[in-house]
C-alpha cells in the first residue's frame, strides 16, 4: 500500500506571476525535493466498477482484469461493525489501478441524530481502512430490519443529509445509494441533491437478481437526474459481484468545480458530492520557500488564485511534472507554487 501522502487533490492556482498545486491532507505533504505520484483518483464516464463487502475476497485482481476501473468497498455498518476485509480490498484496488471508494450500510432510517453518529463511525472506519481523504463515501440506505425506510420522505431526507454533511466534514465526498423506487417513493431526493448535486448511486436492475449481466443496457437506464453511478446487476460477468457504471466522470477529490453539463440526460459534474454553499472569502497566502517537482496522478486544474474557488485557467493531464518554488497550507489543502515566465 502506498503511503498516506498519495492523497492528492487536483487543483492548481496562480498567485501573482505564479501558479500553485493544491494537495489534500496538508500534514502528509512531503516537504523534500522529490517527485510524488498520486494514487488512481479519477475515471471517465461509462467506466465499469464493482462494489464489495466481506462476502467477497480480499483480492480484487479478477475484477480488475475483467475491466473494473473502480471499486466501492464496504467499510462499516451501523455503529458497531467494520468490514474486516476493507483495508485489504482498498489496498488491492489501488494495486490494480482501480479507483477506491467506500460505503456505509445505514441503520439510521429517518433519525438525524443517529445519522450523525453513523456518519462519524463511517468516516473513522474509512480512515482505518486506508481510504484516501477526498474519496467517495456513500450511505447505503435500503430497507432492512435495522433501517426503517418508512419514516417519512422529509425526515428521511433530513437524516440522509445529516449523514452526508458529517461525511463531507470528515474529508470525504458523500453519495447516497438506494434503489430507484426508494429514491422516488421514500425520500425527498430533491432536498438531498439540491445540496449535493449529482450524488446519487442508484440501483436499478433490468433482470432478476442473480442473472448474469456483463454490460449496462442504456435503454433501461432509470429516468432520474443527479445520478453519478448506476448499479445495474448483482452478477457482473458471472462473478457474483455487483456491477456498476459511472454515469458521469468521477474524481476522488474535493477541489473540483461543480459546473454541470449534460451526459445522457444526466446532470454531470467532476465533483458530484460537493455541497452548494456560499463562496468563502479568499485569505492571504503565506508562502514557504522550497524548490521541488510534483508529478500529477490525475488531471489537475490550473487556477487564477490559491483557492479552490479561483477561476480555472486550464487542465494539466495525468503524469505532468510541475516544478514549484514554495508551498503554503490553507484550510484542508497544501498549495505548491509554480514559477511562471514573463509574469504570465
Amino acid at each position: 500500500m502506498r503511503a498516506t501522502n498519495k492523497k492528492f487533490i487536483s487543483a492548481l492556482a496562480c498567485a501573482s506571476a505564479m501558479t500553485a498545486l493544491a494537495i489534500a491532507d496538508p500534514m502528509g505533504v512531503t516537504k523534500t525535493h522529490q517527485v510524488v505520484q498520486a494514487a488512481t483518483d479519477n475515471v471517465p464516464a461509462k467506466s465499469a466498477g464493482v462494489d464489495v463487502s466481506s462476502w467477497q475476497g480480499k483480492d480484487l485482481t479478477q475484477q480488475a482484469k475483467s475491466g473494473a476501473q473502480f471499486a466501492v468497498v464496504k467499510v462499516s455498518e451501523g455503529t458497531n461493525y467494520q468490514n474486516p476485509n476493507a483495508q485489504a480490498q482498498v489496498n488491492s484496488a489501488e494495486q490494480n489501478n482501480m479507483m477506491p471508494m467506500g460505503y456505509h450500510y445505514a441503520h439510521f432510517g429517518a433519525d438525524s441524530s443517529k445519522a450523525v453518529q453513523e456518519g462519524n463511525y463511517a468516516v473513522n472506519s474509512a480512515q482505518q481502512a486506508g481510504l484516501p481523504q477526498g474519496s467517495y463515501l456513500a450511505a447505503d440506505w435500503e430497507q432492512d430490519p435495522n433501517n426503517n425506510i418508512n419514516g417519512g420522505r422529509e425526515a428521511s431526507a433530513n437524516a440522509i443529509t445529516s449523514f452526508m454533511d458529517t461525511v463531507h466534514n470528515g474529508g470525504y465526498n458523500p453519495l447516497l445509494y438506494a434503489s430507484a423506487s426508494v429514491l422516488k417513493d421514500n425520500i425527498n431526493t430533491s432536498k438531498v441533491t439540491n445540496k449535493y448535486p449529482n450524488s446519487l448511486w442508484v440501483a436499478s436492475y433490468k433482470y432478476n437478481s442473480g442473472t448474469r449481466q456483463d454490460n449496462p443496457d442504456y435503454n433501461y437506464f432509470p429516468s432520474m437526474d443527479n445520478v453519478a453511478i448506476w448499479q445495474y446487476t448483482d452478477n457482473w460477468r458471472g462473478q457474483n459481484v455487483d456491477g456498476n457504471v459511472s454515469v458521469i466522470p468521477l474524481s476522488n477529490n474535493t477541489a473540483n468545480t461543480n459546473n454541470s453539463t449534460s451526459n445522457n440526460g444526466q446532470s454531470s459534474s467532476q465533483a458530484p458530492a460537493r455541497p452548494n454553499t456560499s463562496k468563502p472569502v479568499e485569505t492571504e497566502t503565506n508562502w514557504i520557500k522550497q524548490d521541488g517537482t510534483f508529478t500529477t496522478g490525475g488531471a489537475i486544474n490550473l487556477r487564477t488564485g490559491a483557492s479552490t474557488n479561483s477561476n480555472i485557467i486550464a487542465q494539466l493531464p495525468a503524469n505532468s511534472e510541475v516544478k514549484y518554488d514554495a508551498y503554503a497550507t490553507k484550510g484542508n489543502y497544501t498549495w505548491l507554487r509554480q514559477p511562471r515566465a514573463n509574469n504570465e
